[in-house]
């Protein structure tokens, strides 16, 4: 071949190749952006899940801890005191426990769509750690008073066995929900700040408006049923 052809030929082929070379390398930059910043949303929006999710099991928990432990009181008072009269009287202060439904749907769309494999180890581990304990309050609450008003255990020999149980299982019941207090405040504010580190607004990063936790869970007080 000729030397003048080849001096026009190759620079050319190196141009066209160099072309290609750069053109695949924006391609897959794109395809990897482009990844990103929909993994990036779907994190955002499971965080967004998330919070809402708390943040109303967290209402609900508040809200029916003073009577939880109002009962548990006068439970306790009735077992040291003066005692609890009858069978019918002990099924009426115990049935007056309404267990609670908490909703546990973020987490098990987060499961199902990957979600959590998008978020940062810390994070996951918390919010494993707060379903876990959700998870097992809300088996508490299902099976206790089926088994406390039970009619095998119940009867005028077993009434002061059957409060002693009451006591012992809202006593339980009560710590539960203080503890789920302390870890929905914590989880909170872990998810927070995985919102702000996203980018978003951990003050509107939930469509019903969700503000960053400031002050841990005061004690209740009790209610007296």
């Amino acid at each position: 071949m000729p030397a003048n052809a080849t001096a026009v030929w190759l620079p050319q082929v190196l141009i066209e190749s160099a072309l290609i070379v750069i053109s695949i390398l924006v391609a897959l930059g794109l395809d990897e952006w482009r990844e990103k910043r929909e993994d990036a949303e779907t994190a955002r929006q499971a965080l967004s899940n998330f919070i809402s999710e708390v943040q109303r099991n967290q209402a609900r928990v508040d809200d029916a801890a003073p009577f939880n432990k109002g009962l548990l009181e006068v439970l306790k008072g009735r077992y040291e005191g003066s005692g609890i009269d009858s069978v019918d009287e002990f099924v009426i202060m115990v049935e007056s426990y309404t267990p609670l439904v908490l909703q546990s749907t973020a987490w098990e769309t987060a499961l199902a769509t990957g979600s959590l494999a998008k978020m940062e180890y810390n994070l996951v581990s918390a919010l494993s750690l707060t379903y876990s304990l959700q998870n097992r309050y809300q088996l508490a609450t299902r099976s206790g008073v089926a088994n406390l008003t039970s009619p095998q255990n119940l009867s005028a020999g077993k009434l002061d066995l059957a409060i002693y149980n009451a006591v012992r299982y809202l006593d339980d019941i009560t710590n539960m929900e203080q503890e789920l207090g302390v870890i929905y405040f914590e989880v909170t504010n872990v998810l927070n700040n995985a919102v702000v580190t996203l980018g978003g607004d951990s003050n509107g990063s939930a469509s019903n408006g969700v503000s960053s936790a400031e002050t841990p869970p005061a004690a209740t007080e009790t209610a007296h049923p």
